[in-house]
């Protein structure tokens, strides 16, 4: 960006990409920065996984969740337990649940990311989540999920919780 003569900032379009399936809109973006990469919940189709860099190009390298959701795909954000291994949780909000995928895909395909697990959860509709892996104190020493209910109302996870979920699902 730049400010003009008038002191107004200008903006400079540097990029445009992504499909978008037109079924409902784009609800939710997050940007695995370790790994390079943003993915998009494209709501009631599935989610989208690019380049974050533009130099890299605008090809699709994912397309995944699409059948995995009751119907629509909201909040999404990446658990990370280390600079290339974690998890892609995506919100499954008529179904009251979240997904959980393998951020870094499988040993093969670092771009195939399968459902691990379906876990419920208590937030109602969720449109937005976010994850920490920072321990935060006693109470969430891996770190927490924060989840936004209908009403404006949060709801706040244990990771070790959901992570035992997760364990479990892969037994």
């Amino acid at each position: 960006y730049q400010t003009n003569a008038a002191g107004k900032v200008e903006l400079q379009l540097v990029r445009k990409f992504g499909a978008y399936s037109g079924k409902k809109e784009i609800e939710a973006i997050a940007v695995d920065q370790e790994l390079g990469y943003v993915y998009y919940s494209d709501e009631g189709a599935g989610v989208r996984k690019y380049y974050a860099d533009p130099a890299r190009g605008n090809q699709e390298l994912a397309f995944f969740a699409q059948t995995d959701a009751k119907r629509d795909h909201e909040g999404i954000a990446i658990y990370k337990q280390d600079a290339t291994t974690g998890y892609i949780v995506v919100s499954n909000q008529q179904d009251n649940s979240i997904l959980i995928y393998p951020r870094e895909g499988t040993s093969d395909h670092p771009h195939e990311h399968q459902l691990i697990a379906t876990i419920p959860v208590a937030a109602i509709e969720c449109d937005g989540l976010e994850i920490t892996a920072q321990g935060l104190d006693s109470r969430f020493p891996k770190g927490m999920l924060v989840m936004m209910s209908n009403g404006k109302v949060f709801h706040y996870y244990d990771w070790n919780i959901i992570q035992d979920h997760i364990d479990k699902a892969q037994q």
